[in-house]
């Protein structure tokens, strides 16, 4: 099961989904394309050593998403 997840007011939440069921993928961009309208920056995490990178499109094969808000300084 891949799984994406989100740091927020509520502390960490947490989506999974199988990379080959459709209304679970569906559901999983879904949220992602929510999350990142409101300003959510998006870290793919991929197995095999691959680095953490930032994305703007939804990968269904990604191992893991983190979903991180903008931080404001002061």
């Amino acid at each position: 099961m891949n799984q994406m997840r989100c740091l927020n007011e509520t502390g960490d939440t947490k989506m999974v989904w199988d990379p080959e069921n459709k209304d679970e993928v569906d559901a999983a961009k879904a949220q992602f394309k929510t999350l990142k309208g409101k300003g959510f920056q998006a870290y793919s995490v991929k197995k095999g050593g691959e680095k953490n990178k930032p994305i703007d499109e939804f990968d269904p094969e990604s191992t893991m998403i983190i979903m991180v808000p903008k931080i404001a300084g002061g």
